[in-house]
């Protein structure tokens, strides 16, 4: 007999209704119940999910008992409450990133999700995408020679960006492009090459102290003795672009605006690796998701990950 879960879903921004349409698609999962305080955004989304439940109060959403799991896309000030309020109500937990809004939110996460032996994973979309998994067969075959180094350049001319204007991703208390974007590519830094032992950041803010940063130049140190060098800017007159390149001693790749591979061979030009070159993609979020609720192996960046990037990001922010 099929298995279906019921999922709770708390937040229906932009980035949540990105899963909505992976949880429509995969036959384990039902969507249950939809929350979010925006009422007409709630009684349309309500409707194309099978006429969910509606709320506007995510605690009486968790009073459902038969809701297996929450997805919680909120913004990150309101990662901390709504994973504690889910966890006490032993509901399994799927986070939008990064997972907290400080170090101590994010331990606090922690903690209880391992004491409830909930099963918890942060939306983290590049892992599951050929690029990641294109760098990681390059990486185990030896592909690069010694690196180099690492750099990872997020250049905007607009931020927010055009498509994203919401209050809350221009503040400081939770916005920015350091905590929207750094923590895809410092995930992809922590699994490829392993642990941060030191960071240097200097970040630039505009006088409006509620306003988020408009540049970071920052270097990490990882365990094995390579070096990132991490740039951002905002408000510059260039096309954005997105660029996490690893530079080898024989060969070097850059992943550009999440998809697009180019390589360089030694002394070469860059070349764009066509999408029929690339490893294919390994699963999706939700398919691994379902996975870990039926207590098989799961490919998934958990709540231990999630911390982790957590103190990196907070070094970067302060």
């Amino acid at each position: 007999m099929k298995q279906v879960f019921n999922v709770g879903i708390v937040g229906l921004g932009v980035v949540g209704q990105r899963l909505i349409s992976q949880f429509k698609k995969n036959e384990n999962i039902k969507i249950r119940a939809v929350c979010d305080t925006n009422q007409d955004l709630l009684k349309i989304t309500a409707l194309e999910c099978e006429d969910a439940d509606q709320f506007t109060n995510y605690n009486e959403l968790l009073e459902l008992e038969d809701i297996d799991f929450v997805y919680v896309a909120v913004p990150p000030a309101y990662h901390h409450q709504v994973v504690l309020a889910a966890a006490k109500h032993n509901k399994h937990i799927l986070c939008e990133k990064p997972l907290a809004n400080s170090l101590e939110e994010a331990e606090d996460m922690l903690k209880i999700v391992e004491e409830k032996k909930l099963v918890h994973a942060i939306h983290f979309p590049l892992v599951y995408e050929k690029g990641f998994a294109t760098i990681k067969n390059m990486i185990e075959n030896g592909y690069f020679g010694e690196i180099k180094r690492v750099t990872l350049k997020m250049h905007f001319h607009q931020w927010p960006r055009p498509w994203q204007q919401t209050n809350w991703i221009s503040s400081r208390k939770q916005g920015g492009f350091i905590r929207e974007i750094s923590p895809h590519y410092l995930q992809l830094i922590t699994y490829f090459f392993g642990t941060v032992i030191k960071v240097t950041s200097h970040v630039d803010y505009p006088i409006d102290p509620e306003l988020c940063e408009t540049g970071l130049i920052a270097t990490i140190e990882l365990e094995n003795g390579i070096k990132v060098l991490m740039d951002g800017i905002s408000g510059q007159a260039e096309k954005e672009e997105i660029a996490f390149t690893i530079h080898g001693e024989k060969s070097s790749l850059s992943l550009i605006n999440w998809r697009k591979i180019y390589i360089a061979q030694l002394g070469g030009e860059w070349n764009e690796l066509m999408e029929n070159e690339m490893m294919p993609e390994t699963s999706n979020l939700v398919s691994e998701f379902v996975k870990k609720m039926q207590m098989q192996d799961a490919h998934l960046v958990d709540f231990n990950d999630g911390f982790n990037i957590q103190k990196t990001l907070e070094k970067l922010l302060k």
